[in-house]
């Protein structure tokens, strides 16, 4: 009778544990979508990862009303509305947004043949905000526009605040990053320029605020980092400071004689530190942007190769060549292309494998009073995809200058168009003449370097150069 009792009990254990193991392995249903309080049907259910939830790609644009493209041999997805372009590839933890590229944490992925793609960071992105209801499964998404109780958005600018709603348009700061030469860079979309920033002791730190203002999704907030060997700063650290309303703080623990400027270029801003003793004095009347007079008879124009000798600048390893090497090249194209025209009388801060500081090329194209200055580089950057040409001014009598001989700079090497851009660079900012800085290409990138060291290619760059500087100084 005990022997019976025993299996009893024995069995009644086995058929509870087969109970629990069948009850645990069930799946949870999957999530349901909502737009504006309506749902949104799809033929394939989300799926939660992570934390994060994918949805097919045709939600994006059937459920949600976006411009969605899928290209097949680069595996990539772009979804765009008026404002914005987003650009995520298969299995990748980056995203391009606008020409800016973010790190993320999750990635679009291939399930059953199906592109799924997490919807809140591509929604949040377009402007989308979203809410999330645990115990009925539900993801909710609200348009900016879309007023709760409503069926329809109500058009922009026709409700009256009620107080409680943040005051202004919320912009998103989308990256942070410092690169080698001590300029921390903040990528944003609808950011105001903050003010003067508060200086503190204890440690010494420059406290700049960003009003009405949030980190995106995409951004990891709460963060510190060390800066290492480096005399102007030990670090930085951002957060966000208030949400009522918003404020994104950054932080910068900077050094007894450290001074910093502070420039904007497209959905950016440049923090460049440096000592206090090289930070450029505000001029009391703003640069005269005229142009030099059509009618003197020579035109006196500095070329100047970016570093030398024991600067090299920097490196491709795709075709094993450093950034001094074409910038010396292109000069000596350049040169060559302008001396054909008796109108312009050229000078090269260096015309061998030498290393000129800084202030030694402004003192020469200085002395000698020049009508143009133009300094030749190449750029690099950490990841591969960057590519493209850029062209920099700082002052504004130099910006007419880089508007105009920018296209030039696209139409001699056939690359990427990421624009004119404003940066503090010493050779730009401390000469008095107009002068521009151009990025030719992206040495990190594989593309980009064999075509920038292309022979054909820097002979047309130095023609196409040379009409550009022949059309800004209006001569035929």
């Amino acid at each position: 009778m005990k022997k019976f009792v025993s299996i009893m009990v024995m069995m009644s254990l086995l058929f509870t544990m087969f109970a629990a193991v069948g009850h645990a392995a069930e799946p949870p249903p999957s999530p349901k979508l909502f737009l504006n309080e309506k749902p949104i049907v799809t033929d394939v259910a989300p799926k939660i990862e992570n934390g994060s939830t994918y949805v097919p790609l045709a939600v994006l644009s059937d459920g949600l009303g976006y411009v969605v493209e899928w290209e097949q041999a680069k595996q990539k997805v772009t979804v765009k509305n008026e404002s914005k372009l987003i650009e995520l590839v298969i299995g990748e933890k980056q995203i391009k947004v606008n020409d800016v590229i973010m790190e993320t944490t999750v990635a679009p992925k291939l399930v059953n043949w199906r592109t799924m793609v997490p919807v809140r960071l591509v929604g949040e992105l377009l402007g989308l905000t979203f809410e999330w209801k645990d115990t009925e499964r539900e993801v909710h998404m609200f348009s900016e526009s879309y007023v709760p109780g409503t069926e329809q958005p109500q058009e922009p600018g026709t409700s009256e605040p009620d107080g409680s709603e943040q005051a202004g348009q919320i912009g998103y700061i989308t990256g942070i990053a410092m690169d080698g030469q001590s300029v921390l860079t903040v990528t944003h979309q609808g950011v105001q320029k903050p003010g003067k920033p508060l200086l503190l002791d204890n440690p010494k730190r420059l406290v700049f605020d960003f009003q009405n203002t949030t980190f995106n999704p995409a951004t990891k907030g709460e963060t510190v980092v060390s800066v290492a060997d480096n005399a102007l700063l030990t670090g930085y650290k951002y957060a966000q400071f208030q949400t009522n309303p918003f404020v994104a703080r950054l932080v910068i623990l900077v050094g007894d004689e450290t001074g910093y400027v502070l420039t904007e270029t497209e959905n950016a801003f440049h923090f460049a530190l440096m000592p206090k003793s090289e930070v450029p004095a505000e001029p009391a009347t703003p640069a005269d942007p005229n142009q030099p007079d059509p009618e003197d008879e020579v035109y006196d124009i500095v070329i100047d190769a970016g570093h030398g000798a024991k600067d090299p600048g920097a490196y491709s390893k795709s075709i094993n060549r450093w950034e001094k090497e074409f910038n010396l090249l292109a000069a000596l194209a350049l040169k060559a292309e302008l001396e054909k025209d008796k109108r312009f009388r050229v000078h090269m801060t260096r015309v061998d494998d030498t290393f000129l500081e800084l202030t030694d090329r402004i003192k020469f194209a200085e002395d000698r009073k020049a009508d143009l200055f133009i300094s030749l580089h190449a750029n690099s950057f950490d990841k591969t995809s960057v590519n493209g040409s850029e062209t920099y001014y700082y002052r504004d009598n130099s910006k007419p200058l880089a508007d105009h001989l920018h296209k030039y700079v696209l139409k001699g090497l056939g690359l990427n168009d990421r624009g004119v851009k404003k940066a503090a660079y010493k050779v730009i900012k401390e000469t008095t003449m107009p002068a521009v800085l151009i990025e030719a290409g992206y040495l990190s990138n594989s593309t980009d370097a064999k075509t920038i060291f292309n022979a054909n290619v820097q002979k047309n760059f130095a023609v196409q150069l040379t009409e550009g500087i022949k059309s800004y100084f209006k001569l035929k």
